[in-house]
């Protein structure tokens, strides 16, 4: 697997040998965990734990992520162009080691005393922070990949050595972080303990980057970026985010995103109620997360040669349906047993592995060619990510539980869900991500370009 994804001819001049590719990949980890603990906890626990309703507590998610998540993304991007000049964007991984243990312990930490109205207000105030410190450092990760090489095909391998380690970020957040609350005796004491864990292995995983992507640029042959021209005007960078090269990119991955997003914080309320898990749900999840992880690192070298062979934009359509079909599938299958859900599992996993793969070295290249307003692309690829995952994995979600009439006070009470419930939650875990992804594969089928 190695030999395929990092090219086997030795480093030359502009070019990126393993350590580096290893380096830089590593802060996905912490990338990764961010984005997904959230989107796969926090709505569950919140309602179950603190006993909110689905449509308040997707609210109370919702709103800190796209005032506070993207806010801080565009303002991150803009800053980490302007002063480029001043220190790399590498720099800016320091703001993440200090700030994510903080981060995590206020999310999960929610004071025992508070109304339920308070501990609306304390999540949403914790998770602004939680926001912003996450825009503080993966903004200028994700620029710092396109100014690395000037090769396409390298940005590809780059990019797979970063969803790599997006899978062993997914293994911690969906596979280890659920272990960890179960193994603690689940309800509010288990999810701190999770929180603690995380906020050593974060700060972390981005330590490492921060030297990671030092040696990199080093050996790329990167001279620091030097101030040239005048400032963007606002109007001048929304006209390069409008143009339809960029634009239908970052159209199609918002749909996808969103599918994505109600995919996945769905999947414990279809594992516990629709397949009839109940409590032993946390533990099946780690193992579909196992799962996930093998079939994404698997998949990266396959997709790389692929890719160079037909192309980027047929790869990325064909996994966006796939993709799709595979939860729609899924979704109807809740009785089949285990087994089947694995099998459901390692699939929607390879499929996932391409899109997100192709979107981001499409990215990517958009930025490396452009590399004077790197930030501005990344802050708005960064910024549709936070908003497709909470449009998707809190908003929509808790709106269709609440819809179908999700009953919180049987949640509370390990009861079973009623019929109606049911069917709300198979509809936001399959049919309304697959559709989302198939809408998307013809978005960019039809008017994409690469």
């Amino acid at each position: 697997m190695t030999a395929a994804i990092t090219d086997a001819p030795p480093p030359a001049a502009g070019r990126l040998g393993l350590l580096s590719q290893v380096g830089y990949g590593v802060g996905q980890v912490a990338g990764q965990v961010f984005r997904d603990v959230p989107s796969l906890l926090l709505l569950f626990f919140m309602t179950t734990v603190l006993g909110i309703e689905p449509a308040l507590a997707g609210v109370a998610i919702f709103v800190p992520k796209l005032v506070w998540g993207v806010g801080c993304d565009l303002l991150v991007g803009v800053l980490s162009d302007r002063w480029k000049h001043r220190f790399h964007r590498r720099w800016w991984l320091l703001a993440g080691v200090i700030g994510s243990p903080m981060a995590f312990l206020l999310l999960f930490h929610v004071p025992a005393d508070l109304s339920q109205t308070g501990r609306v207000a304390y999540v949403a105030g914790a998770f602004s922070l939680y926001m912003a410190v996450f825009a503080s450092f993966s903004v200028p990760y994700l620029a710092i990949a396109g100014e690395l090489s000037d090769d396409p095909h390298q940005r590809t391998v780059l990019m797979a050595w970063r969803l790599v380690f997006t899978a062993a970020g997914v293994l911690i957040g969906g596979a280890v972080a659920p272990g960890v609350v179960q193994y603690l005796g689940g309800g509010q004491p288990g999810y701190e303990g999770m929180a603690r864990v995380l906020a050593v292995i974060c700060p972390l995983s981005l330590l490492i980057a921060f030297f990671g992507a030092g040696r990199a640029a080093r050996q790329a042959g990167r001279a620091p970026a030097v101030a040239t021209g005048s400032r963007m005007t606002f109007s001048a960078a929304i006209a390069k985010l409008a143009a339809p090269r960029f634009s239908v990119l970052l159209a199609s991955n918002l749909l996808q995103l969103i599918g994505s997003g109600m995919a996945y914080a769905s999947m414990l309320y279809f594992l516990t109620y629709n397949m009839g898990q109940g409590a032993a749900a946390l533990q099946l999840i780690g193992g579909l997360i196992v799962a996930v992880c093998a079939g994404i690192i698997v998949a990266q070298p396959i997709w790389v040669a692929v890719a160079k062979r037909v192309g980027k934009k047929p790869v990325y359509v064909l996994s966006a349906i796939g993709y799709g079909v595979t939860y729609i599938a899924w979704s109807q299958n809740a009785q089949s047993g285990i087994p089947v859900a694995y099998l459901f599992c390692v699939v929607a996993a390879l499929f996932n592995s391409g899109w997100a793969l192709l979107s981001f070295s499409m990215m990517s290249d958009i930025a490396g060619e452009d590399r004077a307003n790197a930030g501005l692309y990344s802050a708005a690829w960064v910024a549709v990510d936070k908003i497709g995952f909470a449009l998707g994995g809190t908003l929509l979600v808790g709106l269709v539980l609440s819809g179908f009439g999700f009953d919180v006070a049987r949640s509370m009470a390990g009861l079973p869900q009623e019929p109606r419930a049911l069917t709300g939650v198979m509809l936001a875990f399959g049919v309304l991500p697959g559709l989302f992804n198939l809408i998307a594969a013809a978005l960019y089928g039809r008017y994409g370009r690469h």
